[in-house]
């Protein structure tokens, strides 16, 4: 009979511990807003809280060197703030997107001085740049940020 209390109290320590050590739950996804506002988001451990704000989706007469824009080139301005913890940007996710659901994928890998940085940011800091596009298609009136399984952040009309 003590063995069996005994190991119901150890089941039940290690259940609470357990729990207590499990991650936050961050918001449902997606995070919707129209272009220009500040969506804020929680990593998914729980351990990171940052916003974006994407704003000024338009054609773009910005030069990408060394690549050759196959459509129009497109631009947005985002500024990502590290709120609790430091926050590399993932530039990468971003997606200008037409209203018939054509995505054009961010020119993440073009350096240029107007383009947000990638570098790490530490609690409390901000970084703001422009994201391109390279739209072949439809004009796009969105800009979503992605995973690569969901959308994470959506900015419309």
């Amino acid at each position: 009979m003590k063995t069996a209390t005994l190991m119901k109290t150890a089941v039940s320590l290690a259940m609470t511990i357990g729990l207590a050590g499990a991650p936050v739950a961050s918001a449902a996804y997606p995070i919707v807003g129209k272009l220009g506002s500040t969506l804020t988001m929680t990593d998914s451990v729980g351990q990171v809280v940052l916003s974006w704000n994407v704003s000024g989706l338009k054609p773009s007469s910005d030069v990408m060197p060394g690549y050759p824009v196959a459509g129009k080139l497109w631009e947005a301005t985002a500024t990502v703030n590290a709120i609790s913890g430091s926050v590399t940007p993932a530039i990468s996710q971003f997606n200008a997107v037409a209203p018939n659901k054509a995505a054009y994928r961010v020119l993440w890998q073009v350096a240029s001085p107007v383009n947000i940085s990638a570098a790490t940011i530490p609690q409390g800091g901000r970084s703001t740049g422009k994201i391109h596009f390279d739209v072949t298609g439809p004009a796009p009136n969105t800009v979503t940020m992605n995973n690569g399984m969901q959308d994470l952040m959506i900015w419309g009309p």
